[in-house]
């Protein structure tokens, strides 16, 4: 990687170290987890942290995978399957990335930057598995593990032990089997108008695998997907 020996300079990447707890041998590496495609793109750079990203995807998945299997000795696939999903979606990665500060370290291309780039949770998330992968092509295993269970720790924390974002988690697994996205469907209202009732239908591959209630379409929409979350590891996992 010969890209590797221009030795760029980001600043707040020794800040970032502090935070991961982590100190490259190789701050290059983590300078290309940094740099997205518009920014390579712009300035003729002959790389991006797009392979690295899908580096530290398998990273990811593997580290969360030992965590899981360790730490929940009693579950079976389907729990510890869920539990993985909520930790590997993008709202974890990128609520994640936020906290670490990646957002202001990341090299994007003008137009990209000046239309709000930085605050795009896929361009979060999308870092943060590059970081990962970084890690682990500087430090080994031990290394990408180790800073992958304080990431597990902050976001299970963060989110109370259970899935951040049912939605959301449901929508990339469906994605990931080539299921196509889940709709919700809006099929009551009950309730005064000061305190309405919703009732939302989940539609997974054209059939309803759950219904749920709130006082907002976005609260019964979470519920639903709570539900399909179970029918999904039931049927597929």
């Amino acid at each position: 990687m010969d890209h590797l020996e221009q030795k760029e300079e980001i600043t707040g990447i020794a800040e970032f170290e502090r935070y991961a707890e982590y100190s490259f041998n190789n701050r290059q590496t983590l300078v290309e987890a940094l740099t997205h495609a518009s920014f390579s793109n712009e300035n003729g750079l002959s790389y991006c942290n797009e392979r690295l990203e899908f580096l530290g995807d398998a990273v990811l998945e593997l580290c969360v995978s030992a965590i899981l299997f360790d730490d929940f000795p009693d579950d079976d696939e389907g729990v510890l399957s869920h539990r993985r999903a909520s930790l590997v979606c993008e709202d974890s990665l990128s609520n994640w990335a936020v906290n670490a500060g990646i957002p202001s370290l990341l090299r994007l291309g003008k137009g990209l930057s000046q239309s709000g780039g930085r605050k795009q949770p896929v361009l979060s998330a999308n870092a943060a598995e590059a970081v990962f992968g970084a890690i682990f092509l500087d430090g080994g295993y031990e290394a990408a593990s180790a800073v992958i269970a304080a990431y597990c720790q902050y976001t299970l924390a963060a989110n109370g032990g259970v899935s951040m974002n049912p939605k959301a988690t449901l929508q990339e697994l469906m994605e990931k089997k080539g299921l196509g996205k889940p709709e919700y469907i809006l099929v009551g209202r009950s309730g005064p108008a000061h305190a309405p009732l919703f009732r939302v239908s989940l539609l997974c591959s054209g059939r309803i695998t759950g219904e749920g209630e709130g006082r907002t379409i976005k609260e019964a929409e979470r519920k639903a997907a709570e539900k399909g979350l179970l029918v999904f590891f039931d049927e597929f996992l």
